[in-house]
């Protein structure tokens, strides 16, 4: 498993810290990214380096978002481009910000979208 952490990372304040954990598929199973915290413009980078790393091991991604905290247009746009070359499954909550982030987006209807409560 690799962590993609964004910049200023530091012991104190790791658990405010967005966090993108890969772990790589396999044949028969998707690679999944592990997101957790804030994704902004600071950090899209970050997660679209781990849905890239992801990708690279398998041509399909679970992207679990339900400890995402908050999502803005970056990491929207992440998603999309990660949308481009693979297939992709999201994990988000029920109800809340990020899943109206994704509708009002489009995502669902481009993506696989599995619910959690």
């Amino acid at each position: 498993m690799t962590e993609h952490a964004a910049p200023g990372d530091s012991a104190a304040d790791d658990d405010l810290q967005p966090r993108f954990d890969v772990v790589p598929g396999t044949a028969q199973q998707s690679a999944t990214v592990r997101a957790a915290g804030d994704i902004d413009l600071n950090s899209a980078p970050q997660f679209q380096a781990a849905l890239a790393e992801a990708a690279a091991t398998s041509g399909q991604v679970t992207a679990d978002m339900t400890a995402v905290t908050y999502c803005d247009s970056a990491a929207i746009h992440a998603l999309f481009t990660a949308a481009r070359h693979s297939q992709i499954t999201l994990i988000i909550p029920e109800r809340g910000p990020i899943t109206t982030m994704i509708k009002i987006a489009g995502l669902d209807q481009l993506t696989t979208v599995i619910t959690t409560s």
